[in-house]
């Protein structure tokens, strides 16, 4: 692909908003050492009180939150274990490391899972457990309630997955079926203290939903969880083990998931490091820094990506209308595509590809617009691409390339119909993961006639 000086400035504004996200400076900037006290934000632990700290770091950003932790709690450290996704490890010292499946859970995940409850429940009064969190954790940290099983939690989650569910809902229903989520992990320490950072990927950063919430407490109950299933169009076919469980827990018996006020919690503090706001100031500082003039979204984008188009597009033509030169829109969320049930994709994708595919045909022949979606997890769907970037030349691209870009977007083939023209955006594992970003970029009428 010829990307345009548009399309390329977007890149760049990625991998510099992907620098500002990274998850071992947002540890590091609030998990700190001072007068012989364990600081994170407004909690306080004396550290000549702390007999042992265990740590588990788990998420797509574990060996960077890992790394990050200061010397002198390491140096009380009884066991550490990473848990991140197949592909993102890497060696972090006096850590063991582990992989696990994502976005679905395998055994992988299961016997990890299993690992971390043997080791934490073995913790006393006198010792600290460290959570660190990031995106991944909720297919990561995977441990079913026995009545369910991993072959049914994992046909759970690829029918949530495909319907275009959002991941709140996903992880109401994760916390009931599991037995580490909604703030079982916690219990499972308990009497220890309990200290959880968590890098957010998700919408309004509520604790709860960042890894299913397995060390804070859970505000929901059995009955959201069916409701989220209905509502998701999920109900009928989930399986059937999910719904005789999740309606047995609705009729009172099976014990809830720890709620607010638990006393099982009272030693339990989380804080949240980072998350998409994070990210979408480090984008615009670095847009204005290359001289463009921003605009940023006041709220996360959300809904079916074929929605974010239209949105989108109305958006590009009153900016370049306004002749005001050159201007990029950031915006962060996590869309969705859904697939019709009982349709398997023929193809590879990720919504963020998805999305930049259905731009690409929207945007064609105007070669003052550009546009990216990307995950900052360097992850989009089951693919090693984090998203993709356009312009308006890419659509006769993708056609002088053979790509039919009708059939590629009804198979849900935005990966191989972005490679035939170097139009994805692979970066390996970012050591980060604060949802994806929107960059739509225009050139108004008062730009292109300076540069003519």
């Amino acid at each position: 692909m010829a990307r345009t000086p548009l399309a390329e400035d977007l890149v760049s504004i990625y991998h510099e908003a992907l620098k500002a996200s990274h998850a071992g400076e947002a540890v590091e900037s609030r998990l700190q050492v001072s007068s012989g006290a364990i600081r994170a934000g407004r909690r306080a632990i004396a550290l000549d009180r702390v007999e042992r700290v265990g740590i588990v770091a788990i998420g797509k950003a574990a060996p960077a939150m890992a790394e990050a932790v200061p010397t002198a709690i390491r140096d009380k450290m009884s066991f550490g274990l990473i848990l991140t996704k197949e592909g993102y490890a890497r060696p972090v010292d006096g850590f063991e490391v582990r992989e696990g499946g994502h976005p679905l859970p395998n055994r992988a995940s299961v016997r990890a899972t299993d690992e971390v409850v043997e080791l934490v429940s073995e913790l006393g009064e006198e010792d600290l457990l460290l959570v660190l969190i990031s995106g991944g954790a909720s297919a990561l940290l995977s441990s079913p309630v026995p009545d369910v099983g991993l072959n049914d939690t994992e046909s759970l989650t690829r029918l949530m997955l495909n319907s275009g569910m959002d991941i709140g809902s996903m992880n109401v229903v994760r916390s009931h079926i599991s037995k580490v989520k909604g703030g079982r992990l916690a219990v499972t320490a308990a009497p220890a203290s309990v200290l959880t950072l968590a890098l957010s990927d998700v919408v309004g950063d509520k604790l709860p939903a960042i890894g299913g919430g397995p060390t804070v407490a859970d505000p929901s109950r059995f009955r959201d969880a069916i409701s989220a299933l209905k509502k998701g169009s999920c109900w009928d076919g989930a399986p059937e083990s999910v719904r005789e469980y999740l309606q047995a827990g609705d009729r009172g018996e099976l014990p809830e998931s720890p709620k607010p006020g638990d006393p099982r919690l009272s030693r339990a503090f989380a804080a949240v490091v980072g998350g998409p706001k994070t990210l979408q100031r480090a984008a615009a500082r670095a847009a204005r820094q290359m001289g463009l003039r921003v605009r940023c979204a006041t709220k996360p984008v959300d809904g079916p990506v074929e929605d974010l188009v239209e949105k989108y597009m109305a958006r590009a033509g009153s900016m370049v209308r306004s002749g005001t030169g050159r201007e990029v829109f950031v915006a962060y969320g996590e869309p969705t595509v859904a697939i019709p049930r009982g349709e398997d994709p023929k193809g590879q994708g990720g919504r963020s590809q998805h999305l930049a595919l259905l731009m690409a045909q929207a945007m064609a022949g105007d070669e003052h617009m550009a546009f990216l979606s990307a995950g900052t997890d360097g992850t989009d769907g089951p693919t090693p691409a984090a998203g993709g970037v356009v312009d308006g030349n890419s659509l006769a691209e993708l056609q002088a390339a053979g790509v039919d870009v009708a059939k590629s977007i009804s198979e849900y083939d935005s990966f191989t119909a972005l490679g035939k023209i170097d139009a994805r955006l692979e970066t390996g594992p970012t050591d980060t993961n604060v949802t994806d970003l929107h960059l739509l970029a225009v050139e108004g009428k008062t730009a292109a006639r300076r540069k003519k």
